[in-house]
């Protein structure tokens, strides 16, 4: 229930920032050459994105962030998992070639049953590799007796088919 109160809200959160963003420098000043910047806005990239929800039962996938601004930043999108999983913080370690690296303190896969980790996982792997040119993610976090840490590849989700929102 809770989950789905927030993905219909995420739309709207995710809008306000993006709206509340704008460019760098104000519209009509000048850079070093005289030259004005009118032309060059810079859009910021927001702090909180989540592209996906899944429902790993159904093999389905909900798409609540669709948007133009390409996201390129790992954080961004940890942050938006973190928003709708608030007592499993997942955080960023590193960025290698085609590898997002993720580290979870908790025992979530011990906490959440099969279910819920097999939905944890599918929605951070799902999430990550909409990034340019990631296809694994490798997620650190203590043995459970649900899952086991490791490299999550996207080709695993090929089959889950994208559901509309009602």
């Amino acid at each position: 229930m809770l989950s789905k109160i927030l993905c219909r809200l995420l739309p709207f959160f995710l809008a306000g920032i993006i709206g509340c963003s704008g460019p760098d420098t104000p519209a009509g000043e000048q850079n070093d050459a005289g030259d004005s910047l009118e032309a060059q806005v810079v859009m910021e990239q927001p702090d909180t994105v989540l592209f996906w929800t899944t429902n790993t039962a159904l093999k389905e996938k909900t798409r609540v962030y669709d948007d133009t601004i390409t996201i390129s930043e790992p954080r961004s999108i940890i942050n938006g998992i973190n928003s709708i999983y608030p007592s499993i913080r997942l955080a960023f370690s590193k960025l290698s070639g085609d590898t997002v690296y993720a580290h979870v303190d908790s025992s979530f896969a011990n906490d959440l049953g099969s279910f819920g980790v097999s939905e944890y996982i599918s929605t951070v792997v799902l999430n990550l590799t909409m990034l340019p040119g990631i296809n694994y993610v490798n997620l650190d976090f203590p043995v459970g007796s649900h899952a086991a840490p490791g490299v999550f590849a996207k080709s695993s989700y090929d089959d889950y088919k994208e559901k509309d929102e009602p």
